[in-house]
């Protein structure tokens, strides 16, 4: 029986995952900060529930040792957007959205990618490629939709590296597109609501994750089920720096990580 791990298994995208996985017969360990949801899931599909809250490095690093089985599948669909004017940071001094949404993402695939079987995947809910107007100083946080953006251009490019990096598995990024979910809960009801009637089911917003990991593709970035190009991606040397930004981080909150 295949094995996979969820992140922001409790809703939305991930939810969607969990479910269209153990339906085909996987078997599935979700993740997520709703213990009580997500106990309630992981026995209705026959999984296992690990509650964590990914914005704190320290509840991503202790989520990566309790991972002892072996995966085929890393799925990684656990963040959000904040609708405060400042930005907000974690307990960790981090900016909540670009901890959740980049670097949980960055440190799961780091310290869980080992554990992955040949053949097996990494996938993470990606941005839409364009990122013209996405902060690139990673060090500083940024409020709302500029964080979320910031985020979004990280995982892209982290991703291409990382693939480039790890050629036993495959590695994918996928813009599902608007979905209803919860993400947009904080926001005015007027945006609420437009956002409600121009989004898709979450089922299939989930599917085209559920795609990526059940068949077998080369292309690293999708949006829905297509090839997706990135316009104006960062250059090797900021990536450089984004991956030596992310180490350290680690690295002061979870010394000796590795």
């Amino acid at each position: 029986m295949k094995h996979a791990l969820v992140t922001g298994g409790t809703s939305g995208i991930g939810n969607g995952v969990a479910h269209q996985l153990a339906e085909q017969g996987w078997k599935v360990t979700l993740v997520g900060r709703n213990v009580k949801r997500g106990t309630s899931i992981a026995d209705a599909i026959g999984g296992k529930f690990i509650g964590a809250d990914l914005s704190l490095m320290s509840e991503v690093n202790r989520l990566s040792l309790l991972v002892e089985e072996p995966l085929d599948a890393l799925i990684l669909c656990a963040g959000g957007v904040s609708f405060h004017s400042k930005p907000i940071l974690t307990t960790e001094g981090l900016e909540t959205t670009f901890a959740s949404n980049y670097l949980s993402k960055f440190a799961l695939s780091e310290w869980l990618h080992s554990r992955i079987n040949p053949n097996g995947c990494i996938v993470m809910v990606g941005g839409n490629g364009k990122y013209s107007n996405a902060p690139s100083d990673w060090n500083t946080p940024h409020p709302s939709f500029k964080a979320a953006f910031k985020s979004a251009l990280a995982v892209d490019s982290f991703a291409a590296r990382f693939a480039k990096l790890n050629k036993e598995i495959r590695v994918h990024t996928c813009y599902p597109g608007m979905v209803r979910t919860n993400l947009m809960h904080d926001a005015a009801a007027p945006i609420r609501l437009v956002t409600w009637l121009l989004s898709k089911p979450v089922e299939k917003g989930s599917s085209y994750i559920t795609r990526l990991v059940t068949e077998e593709h080369q292309e690293v970035h999708w949006k829905l089920d297509t090839p997706m190009n990135i316009y104006n991606p960062l250059s090797e040397e900021a990536v450089d720096s984004l991956w030596a930004y992310s180490k350290d981080t680690l690295n002061n909150i979870v010394p000796n990580n590795d």
